[in-house]
């Protein structure tokens, strides 16, 4: 596989990750609205089989980008490989950029946040109580 290639898989791959990343802001924002207007008044069972597809529907979704990421990863490897002289100005930037700060944050809170999410879900799923201005007693 060519140098041109590689960096072409992984740009697909930060394309994917995108994609994958706002299917699971999807997912979350669409549990969030129904835990609020039905799910949290709903009997445990119920609830427990919603959060299970969720789940499912979630580890599916970080299934997939764990995938890119081993794509992504192998790829800089074989990048990195490359003789420095053979090496283009755009390789060296895109290897630079991949062990800069920036890249290391954007990772740690990329897979930071789908557990977050995650916790969130399930607390308001399973201990909140909804809000107590729109109860009707």
């Amino acid at each position: 596989m060519g140098e041109t290639e590689l960096i072409g898989m992984i740009r697909d791959v930060n394309v994917q990750y995108a994609v994958l990343f706002s299917q699971i802001i999807t997912i979350n924002f669409a549990m969030i609205v129904a835990i609020y207007y039905f799910l949290h008044r709903s009997a445990l069972l119920f609830r427990i089989a919603a959060f299970g597809f969720y789940a499912i529907g979630m580890l599916a979704l970080v299934g997939l980008m764990l995938e890119q990421s081993n794509y992504k990863n192998q790829a800089l490897i074989a990048l990195r490989a490359l003789p420095a002289a053979k090496r283009s100005p755009v390789t060296d930037s895109l290897l630079a950029v991949n062990e800069s700060w920036l890249a290391q944050a954007t990772s740690f809170f990329l897979n930071a946040s789908i557990w977050v999410l995650f916790a969130v879900v399930a607390y308001l799923l399973f201990w909140w109580r909804g809000d107590p201005e729109r109860r009707v007693s």
